[in-house]
């Protein structure tokens, strides 16, 4: 963290007594802080100064979110009155910590799966007004042809390591399986999926960014991945990255949302072919990982085979009610 004593004095938050880095988080630098004043969590943006735009936008959904009375954390203010301090060439933001507890995957218990449903159409609904110009916009289509040329610069780079191991090895099989899928399977039909209406979504809705307490989400944190998408869309990606397409809490989850608002079998089938089709595509962690140098991704590579997510999502469709 660049000139941490530096940062801290600029919010008046000192003196500091210990720092610890997040367990999540692979994009914006986190630190927490416990310090004379209480507890924060002070953030680094990845963007480059002049993409200010970003923070100011993520930071204006947030307060429109406390509006709503929703749990969002808002961003504490400068004494100038900004949320947002440049300096030595990046861009910091300090929030209090989040109150409550945080699970993991694969220990969310039932009653963790409900709130979270319910917050999530709670959530919605609140944003459901809010002007879709102003996040970061959003393209669900593909470059089919980028995309297996990506996947052979990756596989060069992999092979080139002078020490691979078990990761690399994996990764080279994945991909492989991967690509071989994305020559022969079909292209979804997107005609259906662009006329599904659309709405600001928080757009990385997962354990890691929520907080629980008394069986209701306490807090929602990181609103940097806001963009405009079917309501459809966060509910599948939210039982992709939640429950892995495990039909127990896939249901639970998917219930407490439809007790709030509607959402149908069918917007979730269209849904779901543009979102494995799109995800097959995406190659982001590999490209982290493997181009970028960011070790923190090491933590989401999986040992299974590639399977792609329709196939899930058809074995979770049949055991939905």
């Amino acid at each position: 963290m660049h000139n941490l004593d530096t940062l801290c004095q600029a919010w008046n938050i000192g003196p500091v007594y210990t720092t610890r880095m997040p367990e999540t988080g692979t994009i914006h630098q986190t630190l927490l802080l416990e310090t004379g004043a209480g507890n924060y969590a002070l953030r680094s943006y990845r963007y480059p100064p002049e993409k200010r735009w970003r923070v100011e936008t993520e930071h204006a959904l947030i307060a429109y979110v406390c509006s709503q009375n929703l749990p969002a954390i808002t961003p504490l203010p400068l004494p100038n009155g900004e949320t947002i301090l440049e300096h030595d060439g990046r861009l910091h933001a300090l929030f209090l910590f989040a109150p409550g507890y945080q699970t993991k995957q694969g220990k969310i218990t039932p009653e963790e799966s409900i709130a979270m449903g319910k917050f999530l159409a709670q959530l919605h609904r609140a944003l459901h007004d809010y002007p879709q110009e102003k996040v970061a916009n959003r393209i669900f289509s593909v470059d089919h042809e980028a995309t297996l040329k990506t996947i052979s610069e990756i596989e060069t780079a992999i092979q080139a390591r002078t020490q691979p191991d078990d990761y690399d090895t994996q990764a080279l099989t994945r991909l492989h399986e991967r690509c071989l899928w994305l020559e022969t399977a079909e292209p979804p039909d997107e005609t259906a999926f662009a006329q599904l209406e659309q709405q600001v979504i928080h757009g990385d809705y997962q354990e890691t960014n929520l907080f629980f307490a008394d069986n209701t989400v306490s807090a929602i944190i990181d609103w940097d991945q806001s963009y405009a998408a079917p309501r459809a869309w966060e509910v599948m990606r939210a039982i992709h990255y939640l429950f892995q397409f495990n039909p127990a809490p896939s249901q639970i989850f998917l219930e407490a949302y439809r007790r709030e608002l509607p959402l149908s079998a069918e917007e979730l089938d269209i849904t779901a072919n543009v979102y494995s089709w799109i995800r097959t595509h995406d190659l982001w962690l590999y490209e982290e990982y493997y181009l970028q140098g960011n070790q923190r991704v090491r933590q989401f590579f999986s040992p299974h085979a590639f399977r792609p997510l329709i196939e899930r999502w058809y074995a979770l469709q049949h055991t939905l009610k």
